[in-house]
């Protein structure tokens, strides 16, 4: 998600904190659940029980994934502020990639600029750049072409709460997603031998494997209205209590998960 430019980093960020305060304070919480801002941005597959899935950050679902296939190499693609995710990854190797000088990113390039010059390979990727379909695609393909054989994709916002969160371009909106979920809706119709999910926490987290999955017939009109009534067969949604028990079962991306 990305705020407002005016917005100072403290307050794009309060929303998470709240929530944070709101879980840590919550009566009768399960000890075995994360409880405080720090342990939400862990794996959630250590602990017993997992938070409200509206309080779930991205960096939970990046460092579960890190748990599980125990992941050593780490990109993002648009790092911004490197303590709102990138710090908190729980990588050896970790590498950031933002434009904006200020945010002080390993490479200060676009993502086609850096995908052009680059010859490592990721276990894991994040893709949380400019939020417009063409370029998110572009970003999925050249990260597919530096992951590791058993890597993971993650895409940010691919999930909009509203039509005005995802109108491009971006007319002064407070929050913003982009329409991200557009270039997500093409790969579901058009790539078989990928396995997509859209977690649904943090606006929206698309995880992409190697694998298969049964494509989709895509509308004729990728408008909001056709997402709002298509919403979980379109993302492929599934919430993170699935997430995390498929994860724990082996079974998430075993098949193909298509309604």
């Amino acid at each position: 998600m990305m705020p407002h430019p005016r917005i100072s980093p403290f307050l794009a960020s309060l929303p998470f904190l709240l929530m944070s305060v709101a879980v840590i304070s919550s009566p009768g919480r399960d000890n075995s659940a994360p409880a405080s801002p720090d342990e939400l941005r862990s794996s959630l597959l250590l602990f017993g029980s997992i938070p409200p899935q509206d309080v779930v950050l991205r960096t939970a679902i990046l460092n579960t994934l890190v748990e599980k296939y125990q992941y050593q190499s780490y990109l993002e693609i648009g790092q911004a502020l490197r303590q709102g995710n990138l710090d908190w990854i729980e990588c050896r190797t970790k590498i950031g990639v933002d434009p904006e000088s200020s945010y002080q990113a390993d490479y200060q390039l676009t993502s086609d600029e850096f995908f052009a010059l680059n010859k490592d390979s990721f276990d894991l990727i994040f893709i949380d750049g400019l939020h417009r379909a063409g370029q998110v695609e572009r970003d999925i393909i050249n990260a597919l072409k530096c992951l590791e054989k058993n890597g993971t994709i993650v895409v940010h916002d691919c999930n909009p709460r509203n039509e005005a969160m995802q109108r491009v371009p971006r007319e002064g909106q407070g929050m913003w997603t982009g329409d991200v979920w557009k270039a997500w809706v093409r790969f579901r119709a058009t790539r078989p031998d990928l396995k997509m999910v859209v977690v649904n926490a943090d606006f929206g987290c698309g995880i992409i494997r190697r694998g298969r999955q049964k494509t989709i017939r895509p509308p004729g009109n990728l408008s909001y209205e056709v997402l709002a009534l298509h919403r979980e067969r379109l993302l492929n949604l599934i919430d993170v209590e699935a997430f995390v028990a498929g994860l724990k079962s082996d079974m998430l991306f075993l098949g193909d998960q298509s309604r």
